[in-house]
């Protein structure tokens, strides 16, 4: 059985590297592991990708789980078209937000009950703050202490990363029950339990044991990466099958199957690797680069006639054209009801 595992991802590793041209219109791209290395940042290879493919005519967006208030500076120096972040409960194209999804006010109090009833650590995200227990803050900073190289200013490292591993759980109240993603670090049957007792108003985004614990993220019900590239896509009226998206964790394997080309990052999920259609390299390997190069993108030859300005102009279009109808029936309605009064 293991062995055909084996053998499954290195034909899809293989498939990367012999793939022909890939037609596609936009690129969905995560962020940690994938486009950037957590040690190193963007690695150059990746900065050239990004811009070669916008030059091209391709629409380029980030998708994370990170807040936003946590996307790291130098991924925001892209100036990419949109950005999906939380987890899929933000949407933003061009500056105009399409989505943007909350936990209802209700639930927040049960679930700081069961929080604290089952002695775990949680991490409640809201856009610009993610405020955490001291179970978690201690979780997530010694995860972190291990992935700081040799040499390195700790303190810059750390600012870099955007996260401040901290207990502030007594500050939730700044978020104004504004918050979007939930994650749990503790026993497997605790945090089922959560889960279980929740499930009609969240989305599981992840699952996974994690030095020793277990981990969940949950989002708000119809949230998620998967859920976001389909409104994205739908949006912009680009159709499944051209659009592309890498990613290399456990909740990024709803984007890959909402894409019409999947790329797993090697080193990354398992679970993610058994869904892609290929596997490239790790980012300070080139891997974004790579792949896009062997599909024939990077060179202006993947045959997409449609271009990022022309179908931006579009859409914005059809926005002014549904604005102008809507005014339209709210003035002949406006009207009927003063004829009416008459």
């Amino acid at each position: 059985m293991v062995f055909c595992f084996l053998l499954v991802l290195l034909v899809k590793e293989n498939k990367g590297m012999k793939r022909g041209m890939t037609v596609t219109d936009i690129i969905y791209l995560d962020i940690d592991g994938t486009l950037r290395d957590e040690r190193r940042g963007i690695p150059e290879s990746a900065k050239r990708a990004v811009q070669k493919c916008m030059d091209n005519g391709i629409f380029i967006v980030i998708c994370t789980g990170r807040n936003p208030g946590s996307i790291q500076e130098d991924v925001k120096l892209l100036r990419t078209d949109g950005v999906i972040s939380g987890g899929g409960c933000f949407i933003e194209f061009r500056g105009e937000m399409l989505k943007r999804e909350h936990f209802p006010m209700r639930i927040l109090g049960e679930f700081l009950e069961a929080i604290r009833k089952r002695k775990l650590g949680a991490s409640l995200e809201a856009e610009e703050e993610i405020y955490m227990n001291e179970a978690a803050a201690r979780f997530y900073r010694e995860d972190f202490q291990r992935k700081i190289p040799e040499g390195t200013d700790r303190k810059r490292f750390q600012e870099e990363n955007k996260i401040s591993y901290e207990d502030n759980f007594s500050d939730l109240w700044k978020a104004r029950g504004k918050i979007h993603k939930i994650c749990l670090i503790g026993k497997e049957e605790e945090i089922d339990r959560v889960r279980e007792q929740f499930q009609k108003e969240t989305e599981t985004a992840q699952k996974k044991e994690w030095n020793g614990q277990w981990y969940i993220e949950l989002l708000p019900k119809h949230c998620g990466k998967g859920n976001a590239v389909e409104i994205l896509n739908r949006y912009l009226k680009i159709r499944r099958e051209r659009s592309m998206s890498f990613g290399d964790g456990d909740n990024d394997v709803d984007m890959l199957k909402a894409s019409g080309t999947g790329i797993a990052v090697r080193g990354g999920s398992r679970k993610l690797k058994e869904c892609a259609d290929a596997v490239c390299e790790s980012p300070m390997d080139d891997g974004i680069y790579r792949e896009l190069e062997r599909r024939g993108i990077l060179s202006g030859e993947n045959g997409t006639g449609e271009r990022r300005e022309k179908k931006a102009e579009e859409r914005e279009k059809e926005i002014c054209a549904e604005e102008h109808h809507v005014g339209d029936a709210l003035r002949h309605k406006a009207q009927t009801d003063c004829e009416r009064q008459r």
